[in-house]
């Protein structure tokens, strides 16, 4: 659990100006300025919000929720109903409504975020199924069906590869 400077994991967040870390032991720093350079990172979420409005397959969610199921004792369909109802679930065909692929888009991506910290799938997929002490002790998971669950969760994130205490 994260306590004080530490992660979830139990390992301790890397400052920015330390050397980057192995897989072995713990987050990775990375250079300074955002997750990707600024042209690639515009037409990535670009291409995000295009695929949400055509609506995010089942099949493409279940496999992002798949990812997470893997590390956790939560079986994959009542981790998905967190975050997407079993009622909508039920009623989308093969893709999903705005909403519910709004979701799916905020999953990929605290996903792809959190890979990219760790370098590692495992270690992320733990991190978003442990409580968390900033998000009131809910998992980062949980927090990803409202917008505001996910900015929060991406603000943690961030924190963690800078090296802020979380």
């Amino acid at each position: 659990m994260a306590h004080g400077g530490t992660t979830l994991s139990g390992r301790m967040a890397v400052p920015v100006s330390s050397a980057r870390k192995s897989r072995e032991t713990g987050p990775r720093t990375v250079r300074q300025g955002s997750l990707l350079p600024k042209r690639e990172e515009a037409a990535h979420l670009v291409e995000v919000a295009h695929k949400a409005e055509r609506g995010f397959s089942k099949v493409e969610v279940a496999k992002l929720v798949g990812t997470i199921a893997a590390v956790s004792s939560i079986p994959q369909g009542k981790l998905r109903a967190q975050i997407i109802p079993d009622s909508t679930w039920k009623r989308a065909g093969k893709r999903l409504g705005p909403q519910a692929s709004q979701t799916g888009a905020r999953l990929q991506h605290v996903i792809g975020f959190a890979q990219h910290i760790w370098n590692n799938e495992r270690d992320a997929a733990t991190w978003l199924t442990t409580p968390h002490m900033e998000l009131g002790w809910k998992t980062p998971f949980s927090l990803l069906r409202t917008e505001a669950g996910g900015r929060a969760v991406e603000g943690i994130l961030a924190a963690i590869e800078y090296g802020f205490p979380v």
